[in-house]
């Protein structure tokens, strides 16, 4: 027999992977050669949220873990940390997932925000603390903003192109877990 919402699952999953490998890929490429204007909103840490909050059983820690260590390699940026430092806000968001489900977009916007302002500055504290080269404060701010404020343009692309909806109250899955 086939388990229909199990197969649902893993093709949410494979679905995300495919989201952030082609996220990965689009900002491998030298599209951009002259310096200056905006950074550009580090879409991987948005979706990543925008996925917690609305279906947690599409999104493992496992598979956070591996996507962002992957992009910190390819982008080569300190290995893990900003793998370990996503993994620590996705399971604080997954936590909350039953306190946010009724709020309005905009309280939950501010929680995004505020998980993604301490992601940014854990990142910038150790690697002040190791003494390992920062980006300038300045281009640092400007991603963080860019990135919140893609935010709900992530929530609007996520439950509109992909379906991506938060889980009916008092729904299970076929184990009896709420997602």
């Amino acid at each position: 027999m086939v388990d229909f919402a199990l197969t649902r699952i893993w093709l949410f999953r494979l679905l995300f992977a495919a989201i952030c490998g082609t996220i990965i890929f689009f900002q491998l490429l030298p599209l951009k050669t002259a310096p200056g204007g905006w950074p550009a909103p580090d879409l991987l840490q948005a979706f990543t949220c925008a996925w917690v909050l609305r279906r947690p059983d599409y999104v493992p820690i496992v598979l956070i873990a591996a996507i962002m260590l992957l992009a910190d390699m390819l982008f080569l940026r300190p290995p893990g940390l900003q793998a370990a430092l996503m993994v620590a806000a996705a399971e604080f968001l997954r936590q909350r997932i039953h306190m946010t489900r009724d709020l309005p977009f905009g309280v939950e916007w501010a929680l995004v925000a505020t998980v993604l302002t301490g992601v940014a500055l854990g990142q910038r504290l150790i690697l002040l603390l190791l003494l390992v080269e920062r980006p300038p404060l300045s281009l640092f701010l400007m991603q963080l903003l860019a990135t919140i404020l893609a935010y709900p343009l992530v929530v609007f692309v996520s439950r509109h192109i992909f379906g991506i909806r938060p889980a009916a109250r008092g729904k299970v899955d076929t184990l009896g877990h709420r997602p």
